[in-house]
């Protein structure tokens, strides 16, 4: 597994020697420190880090020398980082940027408008996954817009440098809780059960009094959302969603299924684990604690990488 250090034009220079590459990636930092003896002085300011057919690198935004030690530190934003560093804005005169189609014909697209063309492409392979009407939020960073949109249709964001480009591909999540969980008896870990979700969301927009505009959504006892009521008395749990902006009946459902689905998923699991597997962001682990019988799947929320001597550790956090 070699450690490419290669240009701000992209012209390979050689291999890290000696070294210890720590990164950071998911809901935040996003960036990297690399450490190095300072006789190793190899990089500049917009070199750029790579590992092939990984996730694993990034561009140099930074250099720290720590002279007690002798040891030199190269910092900067993993390819994630560089994602989250663009914002997605709507058009001019647009209330919102609408996403349709393919998920990875809208990744080319997306990293067309954030300028990142040069060393960024989307893979040219269908994904599976279709993206229908989606609007994105206003002004979102965009590594979070691309995990938002693509998490509506149950996907997540795979990133590998191949062949002098960081490949973006959208590709169905994984649900590893169905088939493999943790229990605690292997892993230490904080666990909430909620077996009463909030499952009738009353969602208000424009208007005052009684020319408000209101809108009912309701969930069973599966999670399932529809304007029917099927939880009463003690059952129902009841919510309010506000948003007096909203240009329509649909945007503000929308929004109240957004909110009401949130609130749904109120279980909780707080857990770091290493493991020789590497998850995804996104992906779905589950854990069962065994006094109670306790199980709840959360998504991979961050992942921190230590390479050192050709050897990888890998901790996956959950719950943040």
């Amino acid at each position: 597994m070699d450690l490419i250090y290669a240009t701000d034009q992209k012209e390979d220079i050689g291999v890290m020697k000696n070294f210890t590459f720590d990164l950071a990636f998911g809901v935040d930092e996003n960036n990297f420190e690399l450490t190095v003896n300072t006789n190793n002085h190899v990089c500049r300011e917009g070199y750029i880090l790579y590992i092939e057919d990984t996730e694993y690198g990034g561009i140099v935004d930074n250099i720290r020398v720590a002279t007690a030690s002798s040891q030199l530190i190269y910092g900067g934003r993993t390819w994630h980082g560089i994602l989250e560093s663009k914002v997605i804005e709507p058009d001019p005169g647009e209330d919102y940027l609408v996403c349709n189609g393919e998920a990875n014909q809208i990744l080319g697209l997306l990293l067309t408008r954030m300028g990142l063309s040069d060393l960024f492409r989307a893979n040219s392979e269908s994904s599976g996954l279709t993206v229908n009407n989606y609007k994105m939020n206003r002004y979102v960073k965009g590594y979070l817009g691309i995990r938002n949109m693509l998490e509506t249709v149950n996907g997540k964001l795979k990133i590998d440098f191949q062949e002098g480009f960081v490949i973006l591909s959208a590709a169905p999540l994984v649900d590893y809780s169905r088939d493999d969980e943790f229990d605690s008896s292997q892993i230490d870990f904080d666990v909430k059960k909620n077996y009463r979700h909030t499952n009738h969301m009353i969602c208000l927009g424009k208007g005052e009094l009684a020319e408000r505009q209101v809108i009912h959504l309701y969930a069973d006892t599966a999670g399932n959302i529809s304007h029917v009521q099927s939880q009463f008395g003690m059952d129902e749990v009841t919510d309010v969603y506000e948003n007096v902006n909203a240009e329509s009946d649909e945007e503000l459902e929308n929004g109240g299924i957004k909110a009401l689905k949130e609130a749904w998923n109120s279980d909780e699991l707080q857990v770091n684990f290493d493991s020789t597997r590497s998850y995804d962001i996104g992906d779905i682990v589950g854990a069962r604690e065994n006094t109670t019988g306790i199980f709840v799947a959360r998504p991979i929320a961050k992942k921190i990488v230590t390479i050192r001597d050709n050897v990888v550790v890998i901790s996956h956090k959950v719950g943040e």
